[in-house]
């Protein structure tokens, strides 16, 4: 089944995503949503099976139940929503709504990671590293967070620096550990650069920034990249005969 985007029902999903628990409720807003979303998921489009699936998860305009959100997830993600299978990846790996199986949870999440959904790819990267679901594994862990890291997925690009920092799936690298924590904002990734630096000689700190600024080039330009072929692969879809 081919999956096209519709801008309106994009912009609201990512307005549900960015609510917050607490700004959840039954606000005039999130009822017409919810109205919204039943009319399209009823009619068996997966965006609209996806946006109730929230509406229930996250209890906009609607009672929260996992239950509906889970089954509302799963007749999305057997359409190819990743956005849809990442969800019911977390719904498997918390038993929120369904049984817990981590290792149903890292089948989803591979289907999510396989079509670029960055939030899966670090999912799956977690799990290979902790080995949950599925066997321990570093060197699978760093290469899917470092396509979630490629796309912008700041947790990605920590975790990452911890790999280096540890020597964890790549070899032990402080330089590379550096750039890579000093590419977020989050408060986390500055104590570890902090400590880094103690162990570090002036020398290697000036590497570290030179290769900061050269990974943050190497970054964007893959992130940039992902964009346009995504969007390619965005307009390919809205064709009727693919072409």
């Amino acid at each position: 089944m081919t999956l096209i985007a519709r801008p309106w029902l994009i912009a609201v999903l990512l307005g549900l995503l960015a609510l917050s628990p607490a700004h959840a409720g039954m606000t005039p807003k999130e009822m017409i949503w919810f109205k919204d979303f039943s009319v399209t998921a009823e009619k068996g489009e997966a965006e609209g099976q996806f946006g109730l699936g929230i509406c229930y998860t996250r209890g906009h305009g609607v009672a929260k139940d996992d239950v509906q959100a889970a089954a509302w997830f799963r007749k999305a993600a057997d359409q190819g929503l990743a956005g849809a299978q990442t969800l019911l990846g977390n719904c498997y790996f918390d038993g929120e709504g369904v049984p817990k199986d981590q290792a149903l949870a890292v089948s989803w999440y591979r289907k999510a990671a396989d079509q670029g959904n960055t939030g899966a790819q670090y999912s799956l990267g977690c799990c290979y590293a902790n080995g949950t679901g599925l066997a321990k594994d570093f060197v699978q862990a760093v290469k899917w967070w470092r396509q979630a890291s490629e796309r912008g997925h700041v947790l990605s690009q920590y975790y990452l620096g911890g790999c280096y920092a540890n020597g964890e799936g790549v070899e032990k690298n402080q330089i590379e550990a550096y750039a890579y924590w000093n590419q977020g904002t989050v408060e986390y990734s500055r104590r570890k650069l902090a400590a880094l630096e103690k162990q570090m000689t002036p020398e290697q700190i000036a590497a570290g920034k030179k290769r900061t600024k050269e990974l943050k080039r190497e970054l964007e330009d893959k992130i940039y990249e992902n964009a346009r072929q995504k969007e390619f692969a965005a307009k390919i879809a809205e064709k009727p005969d693919g072409k």
